[in-house]
């Protein structure tokens, strides 16, 4: 099948480089199909309401001391939905370790402190999620967050409508 030259007439050469391209796993780029190539694709994909998304991301730790500067976009929260149906550890820690970066800025932690220091309290409904330094690790202490009748209130300040934080 196109293989001996010698045989009857001349050969597509267009069709022989499809077959060719096709059987080495390359794309004929003279091909007007459209091809969906690896990476990350959020059509039709729902975000995860706010709170949820907020419940889950500081249900982690994360290396190095950081603080949260700003709410969660649209976006960030398709990828902590991304990152909900991970089937893998590590790809879920690469999609949630993304929107922590994005959402978060470098802060110094006090010198010769052994003790987890407090950076910050998130405010989100009825619940609080108390941040710490903890070693070389920011998270929440207790996991889980605090409902926020139990979190003092010279701890916390306005910071948007939506979030106070200390």
């Amino acid at each position: 099948m196109g293989t001996d030259r010698s045989d009857s007439g001349p050969i597509d050469e267009d069709a022989e480089r499809e077959m060719r391209i096709a059987a080495d796993g390359y794309i004929d780029i003279s091909d007007t199909r459209r091809v969906r190539t690896p990476g990350y694709h959020d059509h039709g994909l729902e975000p995860v309401p706010e709170g949820e998304a907020i419940a889950f991301l500081l249900s982690h730790s994360f290396r190095g001391h950081r603080r949260i500067i700003r709410s969660l976009s649209l976006e960030e929260r398709k990828r902590i939905r991304l990152a909900l149906w991970a089937d893998s550890v590590q790809e879920r820690m690469a999609l949630v370790d993304r929107v922590w970066r994005a959402i978060t800025e470098r802060v110094s932690p006090s010198a010769g402190t052994s003790e987890p220091e407090l950076v910050q309290v998130v405010r989100y409904g009825n619940w609080a999620y108390p941040l710490y330094l903890d070693g070389d690790v920011t998270r929440v202490i207790p996991h889980g967050g605090m409902p926020l009748a139990e979190v003092s209130t010279d701890m916390i300040f306005e910071l948007d409508l939506e979030r106070k934080t200390a």
